[in-house]
């Protein structure tokens, strides 16, 4: 299976979701959700100087030109579809703290957005995507113990954790494992 089409965007929509691929039109919105600290306490690689953002969010919008089924690297922009807001993030990439050929879904919300199964409907919209557009086999996910809201949208996208494992930073995580179903081929937005 090749990549995607360039002259087609990135993303997806689900019935309250659009997610797309970030612009740098998203810096402000992005930086007011990188200072909640419901995102950042749980992601603290999320808490970045306005410059440090400035440079991720411009090397995420050029990853966009060089996505590959077979190198799995994407992160999308969250936005909700009944107000246009930018709500938080979702993607698939690799993780320093895993195994070089794992590939983790990651994903965050503003705390404003939280508790309407948004968070869920992203993951599940996320697989689907990752299944029907890329060569993965399968997708992982780890979690702070203590977040059970996070453990609550993996079970109920149907992520099956493994094991309890200390990582490369020295902290426990769950780890969590989806593999890749029957599905049709991908839709583009």
């Amino acid at each position: 299976m090749g990549g995607i089409a360039l002259n087609q965007p990135l993303g997806f929509a689900t019935e309250s979701l659009k997610l797309r691929m970030f612009t740098e039109d998203d810096y402000d919105k992005l930086f007011a959700l990188t200072r909640q600290t419901e995102i950042t306490d749980l992601l603290p690689d999320w808490k970045m100087t306005e410059e440090q953002l400035q440079r991720f969010l411009k090397f995420v919008i050029r990853s966009y030109n060089t996505f590959q089924a077979s190198d799995v690297r994407i992160l999308l922009a969250m936005e909700e579809k009944m107000s246009g807001d930018l709500i938080g993030w979702c993607g698939v990439f690799p993780n320093d703290k895993l195994k070089v050929t794992d590939r983790e879904i990651a994903y965050a919300i503003s705390k404003d957005f939280r508790n309407r199964g948004y968070a869920t409907e992203a993951v599940q919209g996320m697989a689907a995507f990752i299944w029907g557009c890329t060569e993965l086999e399968e997708i992982v996910a780890i979690v702070k113990p203590f977040n059970k809201a996070s453990r609550r949208v993996l079970e109920k996208s149907g992520f099956e954790r493994l094991d309890r494992r200390r990582l490369s930073d020295g902290r426990d995580y769950d780890y969590f494992k989806s593999g890749r179903p029957c599905v049709p081929n991908c839709k583009i937005l």
